[in-house]
């Protein structure tokens, strides 16, 4: 199946696919050729960078690159608008017709993406890629709160330019604290997490601390990317929220997001399991079925 080693395949519900990375080319140079790590990756992880990007994404002009960008990476634009006045309209696009799974002990996928589940987390070593590894503590700040998800789960979705960059609840609850830590965008795509260390802990992020009614306390981190220029909320710290209401949306770029639960709260599909011990993401839309809460909404 695999072509070269460092190639990107994901699993697509009924087989294998190789990943069409946008500028794949321009990224393969920034993280493989020494002259690309020393000057682009330098200037793409830079915020200027990724001003001076949105900027153009929000002018008129940007609005020509649609079509062919529909088109290339084959984006599924069902329930959007047929067409926008630039691209960054375009990227931040609404989506209709969004559902979740009836059964509200279900876990329905936040976001549309390329996702892995880890479960039985050691807060001193989580997996990012093969050869990378994180520290629970170093990427919420906050050493007490990483303790707190030891043995729990992870669900990691990576959205890629093409998908739809919205973040949605999961689940009825209450935003019960936020924070934002500034840092680099660095790439989160396969080729850059294998060789650039900590990236999760280095890229600008965004905490939400979620006390949701069948999962329990849920930690989300919104990760930045290369030619992110901001993560918007769609909420207020203290504000109950509904199940697909929506939370979230990324300006221009990749971007990735994190769900962690606390020991006993989460119960992930085993075929998702299975894929990301094999090392494969699957694709998933927003509200597919990732597993089930253990505990509905019992106390905890």
């Amino acid at each position: 199946m695999r072509q070269r080693s460092d190639e990107v395949w994901v699993f697509n519900g009924e087989g294998y696919e190789k990943e069409k990375i946008a500028s794949e080319k321009l990224l393969r140079f920034i993280c493989e050729n020494p002259a690309g790590r020393a000057s682009l990756l330098y200037l793409s992880t830079r915020k200027a960078t990724s001003r001076l990007y949105g900027m153009y994404c929000r002018t008129k002009y940007s609005a020509r690159a649609i079509p062919a960008f529909i088109r290339d990476y084959q984006v599924d634009m069902s329930g959007c608008k047929e067409t926008y006045g630039s691209f960054a309209e375009f990227f931040t696009r609404e989506k209709d017709g969004i559902c979740f799974p009836e059964a509200p002990g279900l876990l329905g996928s936040p976001c549309e993406g390329l996702a892995s589940v880890y479960s039985d987390i050691d807060p001193e070593a989580l997996y990012a890629a093969k050869g990378s590894m994180f520290s629970l503590a170093e990427l919420f700040g906050n050493q007490a709160l990483a303790e707190s998800y030891r043995g729990g789960a992870i669900v990691r979705l990576r959205l890629t330019p093409v998908n739809y960059h919205r973040m949605h609840f999961f689940d009825d609850g209450v935003i019960t604290g936020t924070k934002t830590i500034d840092g680099a965008l660095y790439s989160v795509n396969p080729l850059a997490l294998s060789r650039i260390a900590r990236l999760y802990c280095r890229n600008k992020r965004a905490l939400i601390q979620f006390s949701s009614e069948n999962f329990g306390d849920v930690v989300l981190v919104e990760v930045g990317a290369t030619f992110v220029g901001s993560i918007v909320h769609c909420f207020e710290s203290g504000e109950r929220v509904s199940r697909g209401q929506q939370a979230s949306y990324f300006m221009p770029g990749g971007s990735l997001v994190l769900l962690f639960f606390r020991k006993g709260a989460y119960n992930p599909c085993e075929s998702l399991l299975n894929q990301t011990a094999a090392g494969f993401e699957t694709k998933v839309a927003v509200g597919t079925p990732l597993g089930c809460g253990l505990w509905g909404g019992a106390s905890r």
